[in-house]
């Protein structure tokens, strides 16, 4: 899971846990004064803050792990921290005649209409317009 991910759990627990442990303090501090019912309802009311935060946070936890753009987001932040992924960059001429190929560890930077942008492992920076060609980027 992502860093982002991990915190929203965290804090969505304790905020949960911590009207879990109010309710049970309420439920404690009940005297004689008030009835029998209020500290059996006041502890139904933690068990069931407790089971809905636990729901929540492992239905989120679930769905981040096991969907499509959980992966996305875990690969994505591996990429930010570690200096990139292992790519394949391959230009190709309007024809379909290869150009170039650039291997190694970098990211990719694009804005979806004219270029890509990235910086190789040697640190030159390679900024390739493809409005007449095509770039195929494989990701190891």
């Amino acid at each position: 899971m992502t860093i982002g991910a991990w915190v929203f759990v965290i804090i969505t627990a304790a905020f949960g846990l911590s009207i879990a442990g109010f309710l049970l303090w309420e439920a404690i501090a009940a005297d004689k004064q008030y009835e029998k019912g209020l500290k059996v309802g006041l502890s139904i009311a933690t068990a069931a803050t407790v089971l809905i935060t636990t729901l929540i946070c492992g239905a989120y936890i679930w769905y981040r792990l096991n969907s499509e753009s959980g992966r996305r987001a875990l690969k994505d932040q591996q990429s930010n921290l570690s200096g990139g992924i292992e790519r394949t960059v391959s230009v190709y001429d309007i024809n379909g005649q290869l150009i170039k190929e650039y291997s190694g560890k970098f990211d990719v930077e694009t804005d979806r209409e004219s270029y890509i942008l990235f910086d190789d492992e040697d640190g030159n920076r390679h900024m390739i317009y493809y409005t007449t060609g095509t770039i195929i980027v494989d990701e190891k």
